[in-house]
């Protein structure tokens, strides 16, 4: 399949980025308090909402017998993320990402891909019966807002979180046993952003909602765990690229057609807290924002990343 990516996104997509790390830096110049989060992941594709494409009319009468869809397949990811605190209760971040989506099926259902002139696979063999797997990789840059919404002990927090920004998807989709690309003489059955292929990876919109909890190991170390859902504009998630079957001089032809995909994750890291001056004045207010002592010691009962005495 073919893509021609405009310049001007890429030059956009780099502008955002460029956007968010000024915007963050200038608003946590003068901050107390930077949050540092690593953590690993694993993701899963759940589908593609709406209608993906157009599928060619006899779909489920030419599909092989007990075909069906990809089952999911688990690979580790990372992300890594710096934020700052906006009030007592809120925070904003920005997200570096990297996720990975695989999964396989022992027979595929008959997809537009293999009726495309793009399926590599010979003339008297073009819709395969042998197990297929994709693996899509997904990095990402992200804007991110949370909110504590529930504090026990000050201990535990529990938080929602938004997140938003662009996400470059690169994808293989071929045979699982490598038996059948030697035999049929294709490398892959189809690749893009991988060094199976050229071509880089795609760029396209990516947001989403969550929710997670930190456990406090001390002033500066927190465990955090977060769950989210995401929607990508890619249809290469899954590995399979969408067309729609379309009626044109009597006769039928795929058209590429790009979709949303959607996709759930789970995430499991540390969480580090730095105080710029950790040194306090007798009065206990701070020498890096100089606030009063009673907003100050709001801060110390309530906001989940300022330092609190054990009780």
């Amino acid at each position: 399949m073919v893509y021609s990516a405009p310049k001007k996104f890429f030059r956009m997509s780099r502008f955002v980025t460029f956007s968010f790390l000024v915007l963050f830096f200038a608003c946590t110049a003068a901050g107390q308090v930077f949050r540092f989060r690593l953590s690993v992941n694993s993701g899963v594709f759940l589908c593609e909402p709406g209608e993906s494409e157009i599928d060619y009319p006899l779909k489920e009468e030419r599909s092989y017998p007990g075909s069906r869809g990809f089952s999911p397949l688990f690979h580790p990811g990372a992300e890594l993320e710096i934020s700052t605190p906006l009030t007592i209760d809120s925070e904003f971040g920005l997200q570096f990402g990297y996720n990975r989506y695989s999964g396989y099926t022992p027979k595929a259902p008959l997809y537009n891909f293999f009726l495309s002139r793009f399926n590599p696979l010979p003339d008297h063999h073009k819709y395969p019966g042998e197990e297929l797997i994709y693996d899509s990789r997904v990095l990402s840059t992200l804007a991110t807002f949370r909110w504590f919404f529930l504090s026990y002990d000050g201990t535990l927090n529990f938080f929602m979180k938004l997140f938003g920004g662009v996400a470059f998807t690169g994808s293989d989709f071929n045979f699982r046993d490598p038996f059948y690309s030697v035999k049929y003489e294709v490398g892959v059955l189809h690749a893009r952003g991988t060094r199976n292929s050229e071509n880089p990876k795609l760029p396209g919109f990516k947001a989403g909602a969550g929710w997670g909890a930190t456990y406090r190991l001390s002033d500066e170390l927190d465990i955090c765990f977060d769950a989210a859902l995401s929607l990508i504009h890619s249809d290469l998630i899954n590995g399979v690229p969408n067309y729609n079957y379309t009626v044109h001089n009597g006769g039928g032809i795929m058209k590429p057609n790009n979709c949303y995909a959607a996709v759930a994750k789970a995430s499991i890291g540390i969480l580090f807290s730095v105080i710029p001056d950790k040194k306090y004045r007798a009065n206990n207010i701070t020498r890096a924002i100089n606030q009063d002592q009673t907003l100050f010691e709001k801060r110390t009962r309530r906001n989940p990343y300022s330092k609190r005495t054990r009780r």
